[in-house]
């Protein structure tokens, strides 16, 4: 027989559920009603309150929910380097499965970006700041095992990241053998950012060179 706690958990996890369904049709966060997403879940309306203060409140949850899992994609791709030098190429393909598994959950979040509900937007750019850094934390650990010079990591980190969530996004609903075309392509165009800020740094580097000569 299951416990108070855990039934208030399976309520909880059903009202989200359902939220990302209806979200999933279409709507806009701003734009659904709480008792769409009661009936959607199953409960009554007045229930919505025991576990949300407000739709607001359960945007910011499915924000957290999906953000909580990159910051453990980034420390599994960082833990990687003692196996292997292309920590990037392996973070590729841990956000892509990500990104599958929890599909409903990405492309609800990919339009709230740039959706109207304005406590959603800044809570992803927010999120999206902190990975930014931790993601640029991780461009340096790469450049130096690969000995190579960049120009400013965290500008790196933010065309990285930005491709990878935007490019990462439009393949869930892809089948498999397509998937993989554009986890290739994905790491291509990576590896162009880096080659880009590479040239950058090495032409400053000259520059600098030539100007105290």
């Amino acid at each position: 027989m299951s416990t108070r706690a855990e039934q208030k958990q399976r309520t909880r996890e059903a009202i989200i559920e359902a939220a990302l369904r209806k979200l999933n049709e279409d709507k806009g966060l701003s734009s659904l009603s709480l008792r769409e997403v009661a009936k959607e879940a199953g409960i009554a309306p007045t229930s919505f309150y025991r576990h949300f203060e407000n739709l607001d409140a359960l945007g910011l949850e499915l924000v957290e929910k999906a953000t909580e899992k990159l910051h453990v994609l980034l420390k599994m791709a960082k833990q990687s380097h003692a196996k292997t030098d292309d920590i990037t190429q392996n973070l590729v393909g841990y956000c892509l499965d990500h990104f599958k598994e929890n599909g409903n959950l990405f492309r609800v979040l990919a339009r709230e970006a740039v959706g109207s509900s304005v406590t959603l937007r800044q809570a992803i750019q927010k999120e999206l700041r902190q990975i930014n850094k931790e993601l640029a934390h991780l461009i340096e650990l790469e450049s130096r095992l690969k000995q190579r010079n960049i120009t400013d990591p965290k500008m790196v980190a933010e065309a990285i990241s930005t491709i990878i969530f935007y490019m990462g996004v439009s393949t869930i609903d892809l089948p498999y053998a397509m998937r993989q075309d554009a986890e290739k392509r994905l790491i291509h165009h990576i590896k162009a950012i880096y080659n880009g800020s590479e040239v950058m740094a090495n032409r400053l580097h000259l520059e600098r060179q030539m100007m105290l000569s």
